[in-house]
């Protein structure tokens, strides 16, 4: 009876060991958890699309135009790139036309129906840039025009403006979503058609006047600053030293992001820390040209697709911006005939990891796509930093970065 008693006490007390062992793992766990630095937490996040040259050349206008009903349907365009679009907070492109009214035209002075504008905010594309070398290829009627359009399809927008009230109310453009402030700024490298009324209506590329907004934007409430540019040399597939330096100078002051539009063809993306003249570190992002996001360049090689990029904002407990999870999709338009003489046809903008195997496009849709495909990944892969390609996992229905 001795022996049964001492061996459940040596039981209880080996039971009670291994209980006070467990309950000392969890604190020590616990304690792990709370010696993290508090720069590791996450206070917000935002994540942000990026779309390339919105155009409408003249078979895009005719092709979008319903005769039995006699109105205009630009929903196409934008139909198989909204489920990416819907996945982001904040999705922004470049107007490259301007809603002058009649005659519609397309190159090389775009005029586009008003419904476009709506086909836009109705695809979930809120914001748009418009400080570019067309918004003012009919003078200051289309130049109005286009705003007053803007505003009645409920299109946030900047880089250009009415007035000076008007420029102090738009620039810099505020993003506001997900608790984040946003400020974004646009400018062109030049305007065709030459002189216009005011330097107040366009904002043209000044490094002065860049790095004295810049500033100014510092000095806010900001958590982020994007600057949006038309630049770079038409057709050029890797950027010059132009848009370098532009980059540098935006970076070491103030901005996080640097976004580009202009060369209708895809320039390298880099995503890195930069280190400016006082030391201090940061993430930055650059994507000199996201070439066409829709046009008519048909079979141009480099310029019948484009890309969008995507990224995490995120604000750490210590008040730092980081870039997180950039990535890229390639686009490319379809153009199938609709009609049998094959001068109407239908434009759909296709994610192009998601229909590269679609043998219901036809063969010599896919051998252009691929065409396109193939050189938009070599010069990406070459040149690329930290910006990898979106993939459609078709087993898993997602997209994945590669």
């Amino acid at each position: 009876m001795k022996l049964i008693f001492i061996s459940i006490l040596i039981i209880l007390q080996t039971s009670y060991l291994s209980c006070q062992s467990i309950n000392s793992k969890e604190q020590v766990s616990n304690d792990s958890e709370n010696l993290k630095p508090a720069q590791d937490s996450i206070t917000k996040e935002i994540s942000l699309l990026f779309l390339g040259d919105i155009m409408q050349h003249d078979l895009q206008i005719q092709s979008a135009y319903n005769a039995k009903t006699k109105k205009y349907d630009f929903s196409s365009q934008f139909k198989h790139i909204q489920p990416i679009i819907k996945k982001a907070d904040v999705v922004i492109g470049n107007l490259e036309v301007t809603f002058n009214g009649k005659p519609y035209k397309g190159y090389p002075r775009f005029s586009s129906p008003d419904q476009l504008a709506f086909d836009i905010k109705n695809a979930g594309i809120d914001y748009l840039v418009t400080a570019n070398n067309h918004i003012y290829d009919y003078g200051l009627k289309g130049f109005y025009k286009t705003l007053n359009v803007l505003d009645s399809a409920g299109i946030v927008h900047t880089g250009t403006f009415r007035n000076e009230a008007d420029k102090q109310k738009r620039q810099p453009m505020v993003i506001e979503e997900n608790r984040f402030k946003i400020a974004l700024l646009n400018y062109t490298y030049e305007v065709n058609g030459g002189v216009y009324s005011s330097k107040i209506l366009i904002n043209e590329i000044d490094k002065t006047e860049i790095k004295k907004n810049l500033l100014e934007m510092s000095k806010t409430d900001y958590d982020a600053i994007i600057v949006f540019f038309h630049w770079g040399k038409e057709y050029q597939r890797t950027s010059n030293s132009g848009q370098k330096e532009l980059a540098k100078l935006c970076f070491e002051n103030g901005a996080n992001m640097v976004i580009g539009s202009h060369p209708h063809v895809i320039q390298e993306m880099e995503k890195y820390r930069f280190k400016d003249k006082n030391g201090k570190e940061k993430d930055v992002l650059v994507a000199y040209s996201l070439g066409n996001y829709v046009s008519n360049y048909g079979t141009w090689r480099y310029c019948d697709g484009g890309a969008m990029i995507s990224m995490k904002l995120q604000q750490t407990v210590s008040g730092e911006i980081k870039i997180e999870n950039p990535g890229h999709y390639l686009i490319w338009v379809y153009r199938p005939k609709k009609t049998k003489s094959g001068k109407l046809r239908n434009y759909y903008v296709l994610p192009v990891s998601q229909f590269e195997k679609n043998i219901s496009l036809g063969d010599a849709y896919l051998k252009q796509m691929k065409l396109f495909i193939n050189d938009s990944r070599s010069l990406l892969k070459k040149n690329n930093k930290n910006i990898p390609e979106y993939l459609f996992n078709s087993k898993l229905n997602m997209w994945e970065l590669n």
